[in-house]
């Protein structure tokens, strides 16, 4: 019966017609197999995976943006410290307080340097220890070592004879070298106060020689105090270790 039979294959055409439209009903895609439009599924690949990609770089740099926020967070603490130890300097350097006062002030600058040294060994991100001039030898790299062309990680100016302690990758778009690279500096003592050493300044000050550092304890910080005159040397050291703190922040 030829009727019948038009009729059941226009009804098998209608089936499939109306698979196809529930399939992008569903899938919320007009592309859904070669069958559907060969070129444009080729594109819509393509469009597709950068979509993606894009997706996954938005996600790198909001964890970026973390990473930096909480080392933003851990160099503020720091900053904190050397500013109360500029604090104390300044105390010490006037001339209204005894040899005894200005070793109580000593103490605290100690004190103080050794939680800086704290903050930098203990700041970390993902188990990530950004501040610590320990994770240097594995996680400082140049841009070449990861891949980046062309190369350049700036650097401040007075960061410049500083050690890095971390070097920050992050890949902010889709394609091949599409990725920013930033270091992260040592924010220790040994680094902040670099070359400096535990001794006494030498220098004349308004021709007063400063005094012999006390036998008892000795001095186990750069930042020294103990007389007027040292202090007021120790002011330089401690603004330019807030300098180049202030910079790495910036």
């Amino acid at each position: 019966n030829t009727s019948a039979i038009n009729a059941s294959r226009n009804n098998a055409i209608n089936v499939a017609n109306l698979s196809k439209t529930q399939e992008k009903l569903s899938s919320g895609y007009r592309i859904n197999r070669a069958s559907d439009d060969a070129a444009g599924m080729g594109v819509a690949g393509k469009i597709n995976a950068q979509i993606r990609g894009l997706s996954q770089a938005s996600r790198n740099t909001s964890k970026a943006i973390n990473f930096i926020q909480t080392t933003e967070g851990n160099l503020n603490e720091v900053e904190q410290v050397l500013v109360r130890m500029k604090e104390l300097a300044v105390q010490s350097g006037n001339g209204t307080y005894s040899d005894a006062d200005r070793g109580s002030i000593q103490i605290e600058i100690e004190q103080l340097t050794d939680e800086i040294n704290r903050i930098a060994d203990q700041a970390q991100y993902n188990q990530m220890r950004m501040l610590s001039n320990k994770s240097a030898a594995d996680n400082v790299k140049t841009a070449e070592e990861l891949g980046m062309q062309p190369a350049k990680i700036n650097t401040p100016t007075s960061l410049t004879g500083s050690q890095a302690s971390w070097t920050l990758r992050v890949h902010v778009g889709a394609n091949q070298d599409e990725a920013i690279a930033i270091n992260i500096y040592a924010a220790n003592v040994a680094n902040l106060f670099s070359g400096e050493g535990a001794q006494q300044a030498t220098q004349n000050q308004e021709g007063v020689q400063p005094a012999a550092a006390p036998i008892q304890g000795g001095i186990n910080s750069p930042v020294n105090v103990t007389t007027a005159v040292d202090a007021n040397v120790s002011l330089t050291k401690i603004e330019d270790a807030i300098r180049m703190i202030t910079d790495q922040r910036a």
